[in-house]
């Protein structure tokens, strides 16, 4: 699994901001969704039922019936839920797109305080969205969301030029670095970003290590993207340390190394990284150089949860379930299974307490069990064309023919 969320405004349904001040709703709405059930009797129950339709916390994904949810509750004055319709909105999720719209609802979150509704109003006057441009209004909430704690609100008052301090040296820098890859200008990032990961920046080494492993903007380099994710993972950069991670289990740019990989997975994880959390969640789910354990994948899974990852809440969902099968660690193991004429027989073998020290080792493991997959499923075609071969025979009837025993 090579995929990471960069940030969630990109690849989910929430802007960072409002992401990174929803940790404690996931917690908190994780543990009384099961008292709330599907009639909530207040604007913060239906903000939870909200969160777990749009999340999987406890519900299939269903973004349309998150909207319904959050619009129910922002209509009752709810902040949170006021903030997330308004982001609905401007991007089309569940709803229609309707800027006005997201403005408006974003307008009444600020109203009251809320930290994401002020960020979000900066945004809507920084870009137009439902508004008309008016970056000093824009600095204008930035600055509200910014003391009440936002550290978006702090990002973006820096790339408008307005921050009293810079949150890491070099940030303005880092900024426009990332406005020019957003704007696919892949040669002025890596210009910018090349000279601060030379000067020791982890996250500019970072972004280095990106645009060498997909050639943006330079030439396409393994070796140099190893090497600066390494660099920005030795400073402890938990997104690097994550990609480096996956590099090792997959052997991508660097040798295959299990025992590597779950060591930078570990070390994410320890700083509180959702993708951290999430990633040793599936060590062991996998029995990844640790004895295999659903119930320890459940744990890191739920604990990933709790900061927003809906990856990990839809597998402790699917882990939780009834005579599950915990899955495959990717295609390859998949298509390899799959290729065996894999059977439903198979779903019920779990390698429980068994610890694998690399692909070639769970491979064999998997080979091993589509092979007693297709022994098992021959036994019983037989025993059911044996069962129609007997009452043929105790019905009297003529050309009855005994199956052959399974090979």
């Amino acid at each position: 699994m090579r995929t990471l969320r960069l940030c969630t405004a990109i690849l989910a349904m929430i802007p960072c901001a409002v992401y990174a001040d929803l940790n404690g709703d996931f917690a908190a709405c994780r543990r009384n969704i099961l008292q709330i059930g599907s009639d909530p009797k207040s604007p913060a129950e239906q903000y939870c039922l909200g969160l777990s339709y749009a999340f999987a916390l406890n519900h299939p994904k269903n973004r349309s019936t998150a909207a319904s949810w959050f619009r129910k509750a922002a209509e009752q004055n709810y902040a949170p839920a006021q903030a997330i319709l308004g982001y609905l909105y401007e991007r089309g999720d569940g709803v229609r797109t309707d800027p006005v719209e997201a403005a408006k609802w974003y307008r009444k979150a600020a109203e009251q305080g809320h930290d994401d509704g002020l960020f979000n109003m900066g945004r809507a006057y920084e870009h137009g969205i439902g508004l008309t441009k008016d970056l000093g209004q824009a600095r204008t909430y930035y600055s509200k969301a910014a003391a009440a704690g936002s550290r978006d609100a702090q990002q973006a008052l820096a790339g408008l030029g307005q921050a009293t301090e810079p949150l890491t040296p070099d940030q303005d820098k880092i900024n426009a670095g990332l406005r020019l890859y957003k704007a696919k200008d892949f040669a002025g990032a890596a210009k910018i970003f090349q000279k601060l990961a030379e000067q020791g920046h982890p996250r500019a080494q970072y972004r280095m290590a990106y645009q060498y492993e997909r050639g943006e903007g330079v030439r396409k380099n393994c070796d140099d993207a190893a090497r600066w994710y390494r660099k920005s993972a030795d400073q402890g950069y938990a997104e690097a340390q994550n990609y480096l991670g996956m590099m090792y289990e997959d052997g991508i740019c660097v040798k295959e190394d299990w025992a590597e990989a779950v060591r930078w997975v570990r070390k994410s994880a320890d700083q509180g990284n959702p993708d951290g959390i999430f990633l040793l969640g599936r060590v062991y789910q996998f029995g990844m150089t640790v004895p295999q354990s659903r119930q320890e994948a459940i744990r890191w899974f739920d604990k990933a949860g709790d900061k927003g990852h809906d990856q990990a809440n839809y597998w402790s969902n699917q882990l939780k379930g009834r005579n599950t099968y915990i899955g495959f660690r990717n295609d390859a193991e998949r298509d390899a299974v799959v290729g065996l004429k894999l059977r439903m027989v198979t779903l019920n073998i779990e390698p429980v307490g068994r610890t694998f020290r690399n692909s070639s080792e769970r491979m064999a493991y998997l080979m091993q069990a589509g092979k007693q997959a297709d022994d098992e499923e021959a036994m019983l075609q037989w025993e059911w064309k044996n069962r129609e071969y007997k009452a043929c025979r105790d019905a009297g009837g003529s050309g009855c023919i005994a199956p052959d025993p399974p090979r």
